[in-house]
C-alpha cells in the first residue's frame, strides 16, 4: 500500500479535521492568545453579557467562575515574583482556583457543600501523598477534577500515590529526568502524528496513526500490539514511507460532508474513540503535538500536575524539613523544571477544555 492509497485528509469547508481533546467544533480554528487567563476572563464576560434570560441562574455562576479566575491569575503572577519554596504554594493556589473554574462551568455547585483538597501528606510519609475519602462527605476537588476530565481516580486502586510516578507522569519533564538517571524505566511518551481521514467517497471518517521507526529500539513500542491498541489500530504496510510505521483505526463512521450535524456527532465519535488511547497534548509553538503514553497512569495528565503542585505546595508550608530533603536534593533540577515548563502548558490545556476552544500560543510571541 502506498501512503496515498490509505485516504484523504478530512476537510471541513475547505479546513482540515484535526483531532483535539476538547470537545471543540470539527475543523475549528485556533484561538490564539498570549494570556490565556486573560482570554478567559474575556469569555466568561462575553458568556455572562450574552444571557437574557437566566432561568438556570447561570449569570452567578460565571460571576464565581471570573472571580475563581481572577484569583488564579493573581496567585500565578505572584508566584512571578517568588522563589521556592513560597513558588510552590503560590502555583499550587493557581492551578486549584483554576480547576474551580472548569468544575463551575461544567456544572458543579460550589460553596453548597465542605470542599477539600482531596489530597493529603501525612506526616509519616516524605514521598507518597494520599487520596482522601471522596464519600466522607463534602466535595473533594482532586476526585471531581478527575472525573470531569474523564479519567476518573478510584480509592479502591490503593490510596497512595508516589510523587516520583507523577513526576514520571509529565512529559515536559520526561527527557531531562531520564538525562539524570532519575528513572529507571523505558521512556513512555511516544511522539506521534494522528490524521483523521476519509475515504475516496468522503462518506466515512477514520483516523491513523504513526511514528518514526528510530523510537522501535528506544520504547516498548510492542505494546502497540497489545490490549487497547490492538483493540483500536492494526498495522499497514506503507511502502513509500520507509521512516514511519502506519497504524490505521477499526473505527470507522459514515458522515455527510455538508451537514452540520453530521459532523458533531461523527467528530465528538472519532474523538472519542481517540482519547481511549491514551494520548497526550503539548502545545509549542507550532501548535499541538501529540503524544501515545505506552505505561499509562492512574491519573491523567492534568491531575498529575495538580497532584505534583500540591506536594511542593505542601511540603513548603508544613515540612521545612523535607524541603530540604526532596526539594533541594536529587529532584531539585527535575522539580524546577516543572515550575518552569508546565504551568503555561496547564493553563492553555485548561483554558482549552474550560472554553471547548483551541487555545493556543501566537507565532508572533518572543518570548
Amino acid at each position: 500500500m502506498k501512503l496515498e492509497d490509505i485516504g484523504d485528509v478530512a476537510l471541513r469547508e475547505y479546513k482540515t479535521v484535526k483531532y483535539f481533546p476538547f470537545k471543540n467544533d470539527a475543523g475549528a480554528l485556533f484561538s490564539l492568545t498570549s494570556d490565556p487567563l486573560g482570554y478567559l476572563e474575556a469569555w466568561i464576560d462575553s458568556w455572562f453579557n450574552s444571557i437574557k434570560r437566566d432561568s438556570t441562574k447561570m449569570r452567578k455562576k460565571l460571576i464565581k467562575a471570573r472571580y475563581f479566575t481572577q484569583l488564579s491569575r493573581d496567585f500565578y503572577n505572584s508566584s512571578l515574583q517568588a522563589k521556592m519554596p513560597s513558588k510552590g504554594t503560590l502555583l499550587y493556589y493557581s492551578f486549584i482556583n483554576l480547576v474551580k473554574v472548569y468544575l463551575i462551568i461544567e456544572g458543579y455547585e460550589l460553596e453548597t457543600k465542605v470542599e477539600h483538597h482531596g489530597l493529603s501528606l501525612p506526616s509519616d510519609s516524605k514521598d507518597k501523598l494520599k487520596l482522601a475519602n471522596p464519600n466522607g462527605g463534602g466535595i473533594s476537588i482532586f476526585h471531581e477534577f478527575a472525573k470531569v476530565l474523564g479519567k476518573e481516580i478510584s480509592n479502591g486502586d490503593g490510596v497512595d500515590l508516589k510523587f516520583k510516578d507523577i513526576l514520571w507522569e509529565l512529559p515536559e519533564v520526561h527527557e531531562i529526568g531520564y538525562a539524570l538517571n532519575l528513572f529507571d524505566k523505558k521512556r513512555k511518551f511516544l511522539p506521534i502524528e494522528i490524521t483523521i481521514r476519509t475515504n475516496k467517497n468522503r462518506n466515512r471518517l477514520f483516523y491513523t496513526l504513526s511514528y518514526e521507526k528510530k523510537f522501535d529500539k528506544q520504547m516498548k513500542v510492542d505494546k502497540l500490539r497489545k490490549g487497547i491498541y490492538k483493540e483500536k489500530l492494526f498495522e499497514l504496510d506503507v511502502e513509500n514511507d520507509s521512516k514511519r510505521k502506519y497504524f490505521k483505526s477499526h473505527f470507522s463512521t459514515a458522515y455527510t460532508k455538508n451537514s452540520d450535524a453530521s459532523w458533531k456527532m461523527c467528530y465528538k465519535k472519532i474523538v472519542n474513540d481517540i482519547n481511549a488511547l491514551n494520548i497526550t497534548p503539548m502545545l509549542t509553538r507550532q501548535g499541538y503535538r501529540y503524544y501515545l503514553d505506552l505505561e499509562p497512569y492512574r491519573l491523567h495528565r492534568l491531575s498529575s500536575f495538580l497532584g505534583f503542585a500540591y506536594y511542593i505546595g505542601t511540603v513548603a508550608r508544613y515540612r521545612p524539613t523535607l524541603n530540604e530533603e526532596i526539594l533541594k536534593g536529587a529532584y531539585q533540577p527535575i522539580i524546577n523544571e516543572a515550575i518552569i515548563s508546565c504551568p503555561i502548558q496547564f493553563f492553555y490545556v485548561m483554558v482549552s477544555h474550560i472554553t471547548k476552544q483551541i487555545c493556543a500560543i501566537p507565532m508572533a510571541k518572543i518570548e
